[in-house]
């Protein structure tokens, strides 16, 4: 996708925010962090592009791009806390509730959360109210116990369960592939998918997301002491799912080569019953196997 797409919605974050000069300072300072420094943006570019191809005009599109964006942020910051994960660094950056406080961190999550289901109501306000329905029902199943909060439940209480790499994952199906499978779903709708089409989309919302886990645990076994911008080396201290621990090096290579290919004849399939209506997600698929490849990381300077 092109350049100016991810410099769009970068922009798009800090316009929608709702953090203007009234707002209680260290809440205000919270949410600009976690708008000036967004990440890789994979998930709110697809969901712009797919709403811009569905006739979607640009300002529901942002806030479309800019509410999956919203959920996602949020979870990094509950993720982050002293209760979840107790990491120092993300995004190259202390963690928001290491530089204003864990009650300001859970307060910027939640306002987060509320504006994106507002701005997500406000983008799909046009739109038929068959369409409007399944796409709230569709935030239900990514963001709840089904989904993300489940997941992360599940996540917390690894040490309890069999710790198998079936286990680890199920909850990364639950958890990680959720945001995807909003990201991929929701605008998808607008393009009123073929029972087969939908059937594509769900694989592809997994598969994408087991595919950025698994890339994730390959960081936190390999990268411990590396600048790679977040805290490493986690998930074996906290006992937390990595696939990585509970395969081993190579099997997890092979897993995610596997899942590459799943996710590329899915969307080969997409293409040829589409007929160029999901292009932009063999750009995505493009963009996500760069960053998921397994490479080793430089370390920092001294």
């Amino acid at each position: 996708m092109a350049p100016a797409i991810y410099e769009q919605i970068a922009s798009a974050l800090l316009r929608h925010l709702d953090a203007g000069p009234e707002v209680e300072p260290r809440l205000g300072a919270a949410l600009r962090q976690l708008a000036v420094h967004p990440g890789k943006l994979m998930r709110a570019a697809l969901a712009y592009e797919t709403a811009r191809r569905a006739g979607v005009g640009r300002r529901n599109a942002e806030r479309l791009a800019c509410a999956v964006e919203y959920f996602h942020v949020a979870s990094l910051v509950l993720d982050d806390l002293p209760c979840m994960d107790d990491a120092a660094m993300r995004r190259g950056m202390p963690c928001v509730h290491r530089q204003h406080g864990e009650a300001t961190a859970i307060l910027a999550a939640l306002a987060l959360i509320n504006r994106a289901y507002a701005l997500m109501g406000e983008a799909l306000a046009g739109q038929p109210r068959r369409v409007r329905e399944e796409a709230w029902s569709c935030l239900t199943r990514a963001l709840g116990t089904a989904g993300l909060v489940g997941g992360q439940a599940w996540d917390l209480a690894f040490a309890g369960t069999d710790r198998s790499a079936r286990t680890v994952s199920r909850i990364a199906a639950a958890k990680t592939a959720a945001l995807f499978s909003l990201a991929i779903m929701v605008p998808g709708l607008l393009l009123r998918p073929t029972r087969a089409e939908r059937r594509a989309l769900r694989a592809l919302g997994v598969y994408w997301g087991q595919l950025v886990q698994i890339a994730d645990d390959f960081v936190d076994v390999m990268a411990p002491g590396f600048e790679v911008g977040k805290t490493t080396g986690r998930d074996g201290r906290l006992v937390r799912p990595n696939l990585v621990l509970a395969l081993g090096l190579p099997r997890a290579r092979a897993r995610l080569d596997r899942l590459t290919g799943q996710a590329a004849r899915v969307l080969a399939q997409l293409e040829q019953r589409g007929k160029g209506r999901w292009r932009q997600f063999r750009e995505a698929g493009e963009t996500l196997t760069q960053v998921c490849a397994v490479r080793e990381p430089a370390r920092s300077a001294a």
